[in-house]
């Protein structure tokens, strides 16, 4: 007993962990706290009711609608969510503020948030990262999306009705698919399988019902058909597509030409999920067939019900005065033996077939090869993205003190130019170019190598990048009233870079 109890705590506590992540970020959010936002004048908002409609506002554009939502759409939404359920009637300026706020709240600023946990097998923390909304840029339009976590995050919160449970259980396999985790899809095929196992249960329960009282069997039919049979066709039309889906992701991968570890592993896992699809497919038309045969079950048993209103029924009251009458009790033998004689044949459920079929082989364990290796380091897409920017950052940096030690003053749209003649007017587009100008005229002076302080996770970038190098100061002058044009759809307010050593300010 001990023993399992140390097995559980140890060998389970990593798997508990990483299904308690997707839970962490909601409540890092509802302890945001809108009493310092603007003096507290939006005190009545509440961060845990804004966060579930904004993810279910995003399962209903990406799954439902099946489309990417861009940032105007989601402002659309806040100011009807304010409006109706706060009754904030709000002008388009304020609004846009509360909505900036919370969205960058979710956003978590750009940055996943982090869980960190302790791995008792390898004896060492460990940290699970997990974004609840995804972005892209396409077509110079930047397109928002829910990640697979926050939608498993929102399935578990049980706000989706319980007809849909298996339509948006499905949604999540596709994008599981579409995202090449098929090891994820599987989970959820058997939380398919769950509600479909589920769902069975519950028609054998409307059955058992029906037999013993026909009008509550008709009451609990009706439920039934509400919130299960109705959604049977959207089913199964989905099921048809995240079939299709798992074909175009085998064709993908063969044509591909890969014949190393990772294709035999990512194929191994396609095919698993194919099969457990396949055992979900057949088991939802079983029940579908199943539900069929029950309806014609349900209208037999209302019109025997009918039918027997207009029986003659026994007459307890009468038989008895009739067995005093004649002084004989013999009528009690016919009465009594059904209830008296113990029942010799023996019958076999038939639902215990269904179980026996649905057992699991038990999983016996592989043997595992040691290798002496040191295993590769992975390194995450978050990771991969902030060194990328910091990296553009000590860049810009670089040529803008280049440019300062020659003309000791410069504008933004001198610098844009000098830079667009340097390396092409394909620089200016880059997201990088325009916020580190963001981020840069957040101070009014600037100080690298040396001592330099770390004010700003820019400081930081830039400590990093300057920490060998001789003190270099400029200050940045803001308001001058003109616009720099960096491609057709972005442009920015001019400042004016000035080297302090040169004009001893």
């Amino acid at each position: 007993m001990a023993e399992n109890m140390t097995g559980d705590i140890i060998s389970d506590h990593r798997e508990r962990m990483l299904n308690l992540k997707k839970y962490y970020p909601f409540f890092r959010l509802i302890d945001t706290s809108f009493s310092n936002f603007k003096d507290g004048k939006y005190e009545i908002l509440d961060m845990g009711y804004i966060v579930m409609a904004v993810l279910r506002f995003f399962i209903e554009e990406n799954n439902f609608k099946e489309k990417d939502v861009t940032y105007p759409e989601y402002l659309d939404f806040l100011r009807l969510i304010l409006k109706r359920d706060f009754g904030l009637d709000l002008n388009e300026q304020d609004s846009k503020e509360i909505a900036d706020y919370i969205f960058d709240k979710i956003k978590n600023d750009g940055r996943p948030f982090e869980f960190s946990y302790f791995d008792p097998v390898d004896r060492k923390k460990r940290v699970s990262r997990m974004k609840i909304i995804e972005s892209s840029i396409r077509d110079n339009t930047v397109w928002y999306s829910i990640s697979p976590d926050a939608i498993e995050f929102y399935l578990d919160t049980k706000e989706i009705k319980d007809e849909s449970r298996i339509s948006v259980s499905q949604l999540l396999l596709e994008k599981m698919i579409n995202s090449q985790n098929f090891r994820g899809g599987v989970e959820v095929v058997e939380r398919i399988n769950e509600e479909v196992n589920r769902l069975k249960l519950k028609k054998n329960e409307v059955l058992t019902i029906l037999s013993g009282d026909v009008f509550a069997g008709i009451e609990a039919y009706e439920e039934f058909v509400k919130t299960g049979m109705k959604w049977f066709d959207d089913e199964e039309k989905l099921f048809k597509k995240n079939r299709d889906l798992i074909a175009k992701s085998i064709e993908k991968l063969n044509a591909s030409g890969s014949t190393g570890e990772g294709y035999y592993r990512t194929m191994n896992e396609i095919y698993s999920l194919e099969t457990q699809l396949k055992q979900a497919m057949n088991r939802h038309s079983e029940l579908l067939k199943d539900c069929t045969e029950m309806q014609k079950m349900t209208d037999d048993a209302v019109r025997r019900a009918k039918l027997g209103r207009l029986r003659s029924h026994m007459d307890f009251t009468s038989a008895l005065s009739d067995m005093i009458k004649r002084d004989n009790a013999d009528i009690l033998v016919t009465m009594l033996s059904p209830l008296l004689k113990p029942n010799i044949r023996k019958t076999f459920d038939l639902i215990s077939i269904d179980d026996a079929l649905m057992v699991k082989p038990p999983r016996y364990e592989e043997k595992e090869l040691i290798s002496n290796e040191r295993p590769e380091d992975i390194e995450f897409e978050d990771e991969i993205e902030e060194k990328r920017i910091k990296d553009n950052y000590v860049f810009l940096m670089k040529n803008l003190i280049v440019c300062l030690k020659k003309s000791d003053i410069i504008t933004l749209g001198q610098f844009a130019d000098a830079m667009k003649r340097a390396y092409g007017e394909q620089i200016l587009r880059n997201a990088d170019f325009f916020s580190f100008f963001v981020n840069l005229c957040q101070k009014d002076e600037y100080q690298l190598g040396g001592d330099a302080g770390e004010d700003t996770f820019l400081d930081a970038y830039l400590g990093e990048g300057f920490k060998d190098t001789e003190s270099f100061t400029f200050a940045i002058r803001k308001g001058l009233g003109g616009q720099v044009i960096l491609s057709d759809n972005c442009m920015m307010a001019d400042v004016e870079l000035v080297r302090k050593e040169a004009h001893g300010e």
